[in-house]
């Protein structure tokens, strides 16, 4: 249910609204390739583990108003399907969390715990991605005054895992690619054919041809790919960070993560 505070909203900033949900599918993207800061506000963490039974079905994020204005937010859920070269898709799935509260105003700052709470399927078949969107809407002004607004949009990637079953990520097959700048990088490909969602940000990946060899910590993985998230049963292509040596050719990745 909307707080009266925040309603009724006129047809102009339910535009703007619409402007900010659509600006969170380019940001999940960004978010699922690499981690990101938004101005005046930051939100920690940016990605949850959890599950769809237990204590692990429950967990919060933390929305923080380091501007000098009210911020009103209010929260939407949506499934994210994610392909090969890491574009996704999304679907309202609102009925499968209870994110408290679902709208506010976080005063200048401020900040706001939202509580998460999983209520879907217990016994999920196989993982799930969400994408919680924090939008800020914009507030009326008094007389129908005329201002420039910036409206913020924030995403929170949450993986829901089943009650059992662990992620079997392999790599099967690596290229050199070169980028526009004319650097060659090593695009890799992982699947993943368990039941379970897998991450590459904790894992550490090595290079080698030959007798040269470079080796990525799961911080660097972190840096540069993102989460790095394969989903049951489908695959991802990766590009690693840094260019190869000239004198690189063929080429093997090996893929390494601790133990579950």
């Amino acid at each position: 249910m909307r707080r009266p505070v925040l309603a009724p909203l006129n047809q102009r900033i339910a535009e703007m609204q619409m402007r900010a949900t659509r600006f969170l599918v380019p940001l999940l993207a960004f978010l699922l390739g690499a981690t990101t800061s938004a101005h005046a506000t930051s939100v920690s963490p940016m990605h949850l583990e959890m599950a769809s039974v237990g204590h692990a079905g429950r967990s919060q994020f933390t929305v923080a108003n380091t501007g000098t204005e009210p911020m009103p937010v209010e929260t939407t859920v949506k499934r994210v399907e994610i392909e090969e070269d890491g574009t996704n898709h999304q679907s309202p799935a609102d009925e499968d969390f209870l994110v408290f509260p679902a709208q506010i105003i976080i005063p200048p700052g401020g900040s706001q715990v939202f509580r998460v709470q999983w209520v879907g399927e217990p016994n999920l078949a196989a993982s799930q991605t969400y994408m919680i969107g924090v939008t800020q809407i914009p507030l009326k002004q008094p007389n129908n005054k005329s201002v420039v607004q910036v409206v913020m949009a924030f995403g929170v990637v949450v993986d829901v895992a089943p009650p059992e079953g662990h992620s079997d990520l392999k790599v099967t097959g690596a290229q050199i690619v070169t980028d526009k700048k004319g650097k060659r990088h090593v695009a890799f490909t992982v699947s993943n054919s368990s039941n379970v969602h897998g991450l590459l940000d904790n894992a550490v990946v090595t290079i080698s041809s030959g007798g040269w060899s470079k080796s990525y910590s799961s911080g660097e993985i972190a840096q540069g790919i993102g989460i790095g998230i394969v989903q049951p049963g489908k695959r991802r292509v990766f590009t690693l960070p840094g260019d190869l040596p000239a004198d690189v050719s063929a080429l093997q990745v090996r893929l390494d993560q601790p133990k579950q």
